[in-house]
């Protein structure tokens, strides 16, 4: 508006004038298309880099193996196995495949939380988290997303969660990503695997049986 009144103003007295402030405009107006094409190209860069920071199963696909029809699990595996024999032993029956060879199942250990179980079912090795994830209701592995062919595991599935409590969904079930190497659940954050667990929060079966 304001060079467009400056043209009309000058049109009459100044036609020299008048070119140079048209002119002008039409530079002034490059520069804000440029600005604006800039805006929005930095904005879809940081839209991308939101959606590539999500993990993926296929970042981390494995071979699927063939398994037994049952495996002897050992509940000695860890030191947080040993009070879990009728769950790892359910786990290696009915959890969900995952990792290739693995079975993966939860169970709760209060209002909303829950400890995870896993069995190789190749070697009947068990794992149990050390640590406790708070998990949306909702029924068995409902929760829990994995892929027979992926290390992946998400805990609070958003489109669960979404169907469950509406959106936005609560924020204590906000979507955790965790990979499993074989040994260990690590969490991933902003697109990076972390190099160690999340903090024990249970005692190992040994100690509560000498309690």
């Amino acid at each position: 508006m304001i060079c467009q009144e400056r043209g009309l103003e000058h049109a009459t007295s100044q036609r020299s004038s008048q070119g140079k402030i048209v002119h002008r405009c039409e530079n002034l107006r490059s520069i804000m298309r440029l600005s604006i094409a800039l805006i929005m190209i930095g904005a879809s860069g940081l839209l991308a880099g939101a959606q590539e920071s999500t993990p993926k199963f296929s970042d981390y696909s494995v071979p699927f193996s063939k398994t037994r029809a049952s495996v002897k699990v050992n509940a000695q595996s860890t030191a947080d196995t040993r009070c879990f024999r009728t769950m790892l032993r359910q786990t290696a029956r009915q959890g969900v495949r995952f990792g290739g060879h693995y079975a993966i199942d939860y169970w709760g250990c209060g209002t909303n939380c829950a400890r995870i179980g896993i069995v190789d079912l190749l070697t009947g090795r068990a794992y149990v988290s050390p640590f406790y994830v708070g998990i949306a209701g909702g029924g068995q592995h409902k929760s829990i997303k994995t892929k027979a062919d992926s290390r992946l595991v998400l805990v609070n599935d958003p489109e669960v969660v979404r169907e469950e409590y509406g959106d936005p969904p609560p924020e204590e079930f906000v979507p955790a990503y965790f990979i499993w190497t074989g040994k260990h659940l690590l969490p991933i954050h902003n697109g990076k695997v972390d190099p160690a667990e999340p903090k024990r929060a249970f005692e190992p079966c040994s100690a509560t049986n000498r309690s």
